[in-house]
């Protein structure tokens, strides 16, 4: 990194992973607290959607703590290299579902989810080539030897388990 534009991405990258990681972090930790009590709410400043989903967040401890914690996970992989595709992938996961809510439910925190979204497709842009090869890697072409018997086998057992899994 010798010449001022290789300097400069390299902050905005780091701006960029503080800030998504900085951001799930806290959010995750305070995801319990986010949806406390919220099911006897009546704050008449809520929409109707707002207050469904809300609703439905708060019957529970247990989910939002779980999304916390995932928000959590995914904000400190996101600090290391290794991990920082992974953690890349698993925020988007829970951005585009609480994005879907958002935009469904009417919930005002909608372009927050869409802004961390892009940062995280930025940060995925100057991880090209990690990203490139881990794509390749996924759709790599493995002939291998194909036996049409034990597919067919498969997939009548495959029924059967279906069968079974009906009957629970």
């Amino acid at each position: 990194m010798t010449t001022a534009k290789e300097k400069l991405f390299y902050l905005i990258y780091w701006i960029l992973i503080f800030t998504v990681s900085g951001s799930m972090i806290i959010y995750g930790i305070g995801k319990p607290l986010q949806f406390e009590n919220l099911a006897n709410s009546t704050n008449v400043n809520l929409s109707e959607g707002h207050k469904i989903m809300w609703t439905f967040y708060s019957y529970t401890k247990a989910y939002p703590l779980i999304i916390g914690f995932f928000e959590i996970v995914g904000g400190v992989l996101l600090l290391f290299s290794r991990t920082r595709i992974f953690a890349c992938l698993l925020l988007t996961t829970m951005l585009i579902n609480i994005i879907i809510q958002d935009y469904f439910y009417q919930i005002s925190a909608l372009s927050s989810a869409i802004f961390y979204q892009i940062l995280i497709i930025i940060i995925l842009l100057f991880d090209y080539d990690k990203v490139k090869n881990i794509v390749q890697e996924l759709f790599i072409n493995q002939n291998k030897n194909r036996h049409i018997i034990l597919l067919i086998i498969a997939l009548i057992l495959s029924f059967g388990m279906k069968y079974l899994e009906t009957r629970l």
